[in-house]
């Protein structure tokens, strides 16, 4: 339930944007965030950052999987109708991509899309079919949808919200913060192992594709006794917690039982302590074993 106050500062949100102009001037530069859905099956993030000239001609980027292994930026090339509200545009020249189109035989495939902009009574969205282009191909070669929402507007309400949110209506945070919290991604993906170290028994998994879902299935163990078994990866998170032995040391073993139909095998499994976090990527070919060596702290 809201408090009160709260419910004010949120009537006041609503009620400007109601009564406000549309962010659409010539020359503004638009943010929209959210999603796209290839052939009702793969789901990426997809960003799009564009300006809309005094002639309505849209230029600007697409950034699709970001901070994902296919991450890859695009320019973008349309136009505005302003009586519609369609913006129709087309991906043509890869800006940067972590994908390496040579080595992985992947091909390109530009989207072409119409989105109809709606003005919602917090938000605006652009949302519509696309279809993918390859360059010197008169064949669709991807289609589906895309989603997405103006994330300066929502961002703003939010900021709005929290400047005007007394202080003191804030509640206390009753956890500590986890230390440490990486920002890089931990690779585990050769026959060494990695060590960590590791605070108490309480251990808790977090494991997902982070990826493509392709299929990928998984084995895990701790000190030699089955955690998980058999178990096929997909964007949907398996939580498992348990309690470790009283070991300096406990081993954590990730088993391939595949490598889907995108090679390798890639887990993303993420691994807490009441203290700690690591979020670690695990790769590996059909059979192979991959360990974390869990190494307990000393007691001071």
């Amino acid at each position: 339930m809201l408090q009160s106050n709260r419910l004010k500062v949120i009537f006041c949100v609503l009620t400007f944007l109601l009564f406000s102009s549309s962010l659409h001037a010539s020359g503004d530069t638009l943010y929209f965030v959210g999603n796209i859905k290839v052939s009702k099956q793969v789901t990426y993030t997809y960003d799009l950052r564009f300006t809309i000239n005094a002639a309505n001609q849209v230029t600007g980027y697409s950034l699709t999987d970001a901070r994902g292994p296919n991450e890859t930026k695009t320019k973008i090339f349309g136009s505005f109708d302003s009586s519609t509200k369609i913006l129709s545009y087309e991906e043509k020249g890869i800006l940067r991509s972590k994908v390496d189109l040579q080595k992985s035989g992947e091909y390109l495939c530009f989207v072409k899309a119409s989105l109809k902009l709606k003005k919602s009574k917090l938000i605006e969205t652009l949302s519509g079919k696309f279809t993918g282009v390859q360059p010197g191909k008169t064949e669709p070669c991807a289609d589906g949808e895309i989603k997405l929402i103006n994330s300066a507007k929502a961002k703003g309400i939010l900021d709005w919200i929290d400047r005007n949110q007394p202080k003191q209506n804030e509640p206390k945070e009753e956890t500590k913060p986890r230390q440490p919290a990486p920002t890089d991604i931990i690779k585990v993906a050769d026959s060494k192992g990695k060590e960590l170290l590791f605070t108490g028994a309480y251990i808790k998994f977090t494991i997902w594709d982070n990826g493509v879902v392709d299929g990928d299935r998984i084995s895990l163990m701790i000190n030699n006794k089955y955690i998980l078994q058999n178990y096929t990866l997909d964007s949907t998170v398996k939580i498992i917690e348990t309690t470790l032995a009283n070991n300096d040391v406990d081993t954590i073993r990730v088993i391939a039982l595949n490598e889907g139909s995108l090679p390798p095998n890639t887990a993303m499994i993420r691994i807490e302590s009441k203290t700690e976090l690591y979020p670690i990527e695990v790769r590996a070919k059909l059979n192979e074993v991959r360990e974390i060596y869990l190494r307990k702290k000393k007691q001071q």
